[in-house]
């Protein structure tokens, strides 16, 4: 049973060569650009165990089982995106190869390690968040300058990735960017490796706030480019190896 009273909104998705079921409410986070392109940077076939952290309804969990993972792991600190996932993973007939657990980050896990780690976590600036058309108000943001669980979760990576394990993350320049690479760099020294980017156009939300945009890009907490009349930020994702 979910955990309050949000309208459940379900449909068909095709997200890579699969199309899948997926439920959530307005308290969750939808599937999203980033979902999409973290889906397409699946190994085939996916290694023996994979960690989705930070895995709201559970899109990519379901997709590295249907790819043909048999030990999956999904953890996200919503209880309620835990309960939706578990759904999820039971229309899309893999329930018997993924299990969801709520908790921060790495911490439900006692010391697992895992072949392959996939993390979305939280990874903008507050006031960002705050502004964005597509944030819930009940997910705890990465703090003022979004590096916060970013920062948590490669600090603590290495003990639950394999000896052979690799991890893919985001950087998103709606948050400190250079803050979270510089910490990546110091902790997989020479195995850091930008593999996906992807330019992003601000949405009407970000457009009616540019003068609070350009000055949270003053003050180092968000960065972006400006392109004649257009501004877009980036979304990355980095590669790293144990």
């Amino acid at each position: 049973m979910l955990m309050n009273t949000s309208t459940v909104n379900a449909r068909r998705l095709q997200i890579g060569p699969h199309e899948i079921t997926l439920q959530w409410t307005s308290a969750v986070f939808e599937p999203n650009l980033t979902t999409r392109v973290l889906a397409g940077l699946l190994p085939h076939p996916p290694p023996a165990r994979v960690l989705d952290l930070g895995c709201g309804v559970g899109p990519i969990a379901i997709l590295a089982a249907l790819h043909g993972a048999q030990d999956v792991v999904g953890v996200d600190i919503m209880p309620e995106a835990c309960e939706l996932a578990r759904q999820n993973a039971a229309l899309n007939g893999v329930a018997d190869r993924v299990r969801f657990v709520q908790g921060k980050l790495f911490e439900p896990l006692d010391g697992e390690r895992f072949d392959l780690i996939i993390d979305d976590v939280s990874g903008m600036a507050e006031e960002v968040s705050r502004i964005s058309p597509w944030y819930p108000e009940t997910i705890p943001t990465g703090g003022r300058d979004g590096t916060g669980p970013t920062i948590a979760m490669l600090e603590q990576a290495h003990n639950h990735l394999s000896e052979h394990g690799t991890m893919l993350f985001p950087v998103l320049s709606l948050a400190d960017r250079e803050k979270i690479l510089e910490k990546a760099r110091a902790l997989f020294d020479g195995r850091l490796e930008l593999v996906a980017t992807k330019w992003i156009p601000f949405c009407d939300e970000f457009k009616a706030r540019t003068e609070d945009m350009e000055r949270m890009k003053d003050e180092g907490l968000i960065s972006y480019v400006t392109k004649r009349s257009r501004h877009l930020w980036s979304l990355e994702i980095y590669r790293v190896s144990a």
